[in-house]
């Protein structure tokens, strides 16, 4: 871990019923350390947040299968555009993995859930990148088809706008 990254912002906001859990670059085990400290993780060590803003864009350094089986959501929103092949594809499996697996007594894990991209292989910018992102659209679309009323996604393209409300 880096100077920066371990200096990034990570806060979960809660709000009228509402959570966002924004984890900047952070690692994985630091912000479940930071969840538990705090009395955010229930018994068995979980908790499901209306939204998820993906670490490190989806660095498979900073993510892991523990922490996609604590920390879910209905939202996980992902800002990568394919540099350094992030949002990495392992990690993407991973978190579709967790969320289609139920793990055991995970009350979340088989609800819906959507997958936000803040960019696309439209959008990525160098063949490189638009090489990976259109990997990454594949999985995502893939899985999407097999599970179609679980997985939801949006990429972003051309001019349209990343919103959404919770």
């Amino acid at each position: 871990m880096t100077t920066p990254n371990l200096a990034s912002i990570m806060l979960l906001v809660e709000e009228a019923g509402k959570t966002v859990l924004l984890t900047g670059d952070g690692h994985a085990d630091d912000i479940l350390k930071g969840l538990e400290a705090h009395g955010k993780l229930d018994n068995a060590g979980r908790i499901h947040v209306d939204v998820l803003k993906v670490q490190h864009h989806g660095s498979e350094h900073n993510i892991h299968e523990d922490f996609c089986e604590a920390v879910t959501a209905d939202h996980y929103v992902i800002c990568a555009n394919g540099s350094h092949r992030n949002p990495d594809l392992d990690v993407l499996q991973t978190i579709i993995d967790s969320r289609l697996g139920a793990a055991a007594g995970d009350t979340n894990a088989g609800r819906p859930f959507k997958l936000w991209f803040n960019s696309s292989a439209k959008r990525a910018g160098t063949e490189k990148r638009t090489e990976h992102m259109e990997q990454v659209e594949k999985l995502v679309k893939d899985e999407a088809t097999r599970n179609r009323w679980r997985i939801k996604h949006r990429f972003l393209t051309g001019g349209s706008k990343l919103t959404f409300e919770i």
